[in-house]
């Protein structure tokens, strides 16, 4: 007896895998309409769900910081170059906390060349994780800021997306569900581990893409992509239709909740007739496979998963085909793996069914792996501080301060080494203009070899003209002129005359010759001088090299020990050998002042535990000493503390405040006080007299 079922062929371990999928496709899954009053019942958690996962105003603070910094450091680098942001964060329906996506448009680059060198650029700026991608569809380089926190993808030349972004920021205007209905897909999507394009699930951009392509369905948005006027742009050769109308308005405007958006998404897109229908939110509504030419190709998921073979067939193309708005050839479903394609299908189905049995939005959105999204919650950045001493900790601190000033005296020897081998280079070629910072030995012979260099280039420049002037070397032009001579001076055969002619052209060619020979005698004399002069130079290079190399004992000694510089020697008769050494060098100082800028990050929070500490027993001091009254509440030192609260404590933000409140009173109510009571009052009641 087989232990496959009939009709999928899955497994037993893949029925309870896939238990929802496996139950519709032999028809006993039910979907339960869920009754008004649960309902009801997602409202305030989907309302939570929103506010909490919205973009808070400090985060697009911090991108905008980091965006500024990367555009001055980054793209400033590049001539003809634009930074722009794109992607969901930028379309206002990304999930708080998500990737900063960056498009740097470049003309006629090199893409993989110049991701390399931003690469590089990060390093010395001392981001994290700075990893470049050149085999995807659209190469990045990846990294981590580490002083906002931000995971930012930049890519070159991405132009469709910037458009991309346009779109569905225009959709996101349109209505406010769009943005509302997209937060609560794509955080169900996030938990259930179903938005890693990476890892053979749907991208981001594509559940994007779902939610809009639903709510046009509903009757919720107008397809922004219609009318008559088109706008076409061209790309790499191939022609986008990048229209969008933002005046476009739908017929009769769905008044649907979120709610019942939410649960019609589900139970549509898991009852979706994927066989032979296509995703299409340019088109407005679901196209026929036959009509957009997308084939439900073979092998299937299904097909891939029963497959009993070592290596498995690589699943068919156009499974769970999702048209890309602007890039109508590409399907969004391309990075889906078979396993992918069930888990989705399966968990769509899931969502579907637990929503018509009365479970909460919790259980729905229940977290499939923890340990891949410990990363977004909250980092406590003393965690490993707590159970130590203070006493620990300082002595902690000394070692980091101690590897800061070790590392501070390589930088400086590296720096110094660098700035060496520089000068030797434009010395070599005499380009030197500031010699203001230079000792006075280095100063003589930098001004010789800048003067000299102009000589020697004048004379290099004369010897040329003339040798492109005259071909013939001198040699050949004396053995040349001795011959013409020789036949002009020698005895005639009175039976071989030659002719008048001939006897003027002998004597035009002796004169030229002549001339020749005038100019590559000079031509000679000034290789002579050049060679002369070039011979000078080398020698007061060398003296130069004498001074420059010339190094403290500690500094010689730091470079020695520099591992990454060792086996770099240098030719010192090649400039190119210097050029190479300062690249060198300058490879290393990156590293290091990468490293540098870690320690000071260490060293900043080992002080600012360390302070914490001091303020929160100050305060338990003080509290003693205090007799009766309210005091302050003393802030609690074992709560986790997150990267945000680094500041005020560094800044001293948990001293003691003064217990007694004074009231500020404006200057205009204290000038009427000291006048008096000038309002309306009655006076106090006196004894009449009478009028004498």
């Amino acid at each position: 007896m087989s232990d496959r079922c009939e009709i999928t062929g899955l497994s037993h371990e893949d029925v309870s895998r896939f238990q929802y999928l496996h139950s519709h496709l032999i028809g006993t899954l039910e979907i339960n309409e869920p009754s008004s009053d649960l309902l009801a019942g997602f409202s305030k958690p989907l309302q939570n769900t929103i506010s909490s996962h919205s973009i808070h105003s400090s985060e697009i603070r911090r991108k905008e910081s980091l965006f500024n910094h990367l555009k001055k450091s980054v793209a400033s680098k590049f001539d003809g170059s634009k930074l722009s942001a794109f992607g969901s964060a930028e379309s206002g329906l990304s999930l708080k906390g998500g990737d900063f996506d960056l498009c740097l448009q470049i003309p006629n680059a090199n893409e993989k060349k110049i991701l390399k060198k931003i690469g590089g650029m990060l390093r010395g700026q001392g981001m994290e994780d700075v990893q470049i991608i050149t085999g995807a569809k659209v190469p990045i380089v990846k990294f981590i800021d580490p002083r906002s926190g931000l995971h930012v993808d930049i890519s070159i030349n991405n132009t469709l997306a910037l458009h991309n972004t346009r779109l569905l920021s225009s959709y996101s205007r349109a209505d406010s569900r769009v943005k509302d209905l997209a937060i609560c897909v794509k955080h169900w999507a996030l938990h259930r581990n179903l938005s890693d394009s990476v890892n053979g699930t749907l991208s981001s951009y594509a559940w994007s893409i779902l939610v809009i392509n639903h709510l046009l369905e509903q009757g919720v948005v107008a397809n922004l992509q219609s009318g008559d006027d088109r706008v076409i742009i061209e790309l790499d050769d191939l022609e986008f239709d990048i229209t969008i109308n933002e005046d476009n308005q739908t017929e009769s405007k769905s008044d649907a909740n979120i709610t019942s958006l939410l649960l019609s998404f589900f139970t549509n897109l898991a009852t979706r007739d994927w066989d032979n229908t296509v995703v299409s939110i340019r088109n407005g509504a679901p196209m026929t496979r036959k009509a957009k030419g997308w084939m439900n190709e073979k092998p299937s998921a299904l097909d891939v998963l029963n497959s009993d073979k070592e290596y498995p067939p690589k699943m068919g193309e156009h499974h769970l085909a999702i048209e890309d708005p602007f890039d109508i050839e590409h399907d969004l479903c391309r990075v889906v793996r078979a396993e992918g394609e069930l888990r989705i299908r399966n968990e769509l189905l899931r969502a579907a069914v637990l929503f018509g049995n009365g479970s909460t939005w919790k259980e729905i959105c229940e977290t499939v792996d923890s340990e891949r999204l410990k990363d977004l919650e909250p980092m406590d950045i003393f965690h490993d501080l707590r159970d130590k001493t203070t006493e620990s900790v300082q002595s902690m601190l000394e070692k980091t301060r101690g590897e800061m000033d070790a590392l501070d005296r390589r930088i400086d020897a590296l720096e110094i080494e660098r700035q060496s081998n520089l000068r030797m280079a434009k010395a070599m070629r005499g380009v030197i203009e500031e010699t203001s910072d230079l000792r006075k030995e280095h100063k003589a012979i930098i001004v010789g070899l800048k003067a000299r260099n102009a000589e020697v280039d004048e004379l290099k420049k004369k010897r040329d003209k003339i040798n492109s002037d005259v071909i013939l070397p001198i040699h050949m032009i004396e053995d040349e002129l001795s011959k013409v001579y020789s036949r002009l001076t020698e005895e005639l055969d009175i039976h071989r005359v030659p002719s008048l002619k001939k006897e003027k052209e002998q004597f035009s060619w002796f004169m030229e010759l002549q001339a020749m020979h005038g100019k590559a005698r000079e031509a000679s004399e000034l290789h002579q001088k050049f060679i002369e002069l070039v011979t000078l130079q080398k020698e007061e290079i060398k003296k130069l090299k004498i001074y420059e190399t010339k190094h403290d004992d500690a500094t010689a000694k730091l470079l020695e020990q520099e591992p990454l510089l060792k086996d770099k020697n240098i030719n010192s008769k090649e400039v190119g050998s210097y050029d190479r050494r300062v690249q060198n060098i300058q490879k290393v100082l990156r590293q290091r002042r990468g490293e540098m800028h870690k320690l000071r990050r260490e060293s900043g929070r080992l002080e600012a535990w360390i302070r914490k500490k001091s303020n929160s027993q100050h305060g338990k001091r003080n509290r003693g000493r205090r007799q009766g009254g309210k005091g302050k509440k003393d802030q609690d030192s074992s709560g986790p503390i997150t990267l945000g609260d680094i500041s005020g404590l560094l800044s001293g933000i948990n001293s003691e405040q003064p217990s007694k409140r004074t009231r500020k009173v404006s200057s205009k109510k204290a000038g009427m006080r000291k006048m008096g009571n000038l309002s309306a009052h009655r006076g106090s009641r006196g004894q009449f007299k009478k009028k004498d």
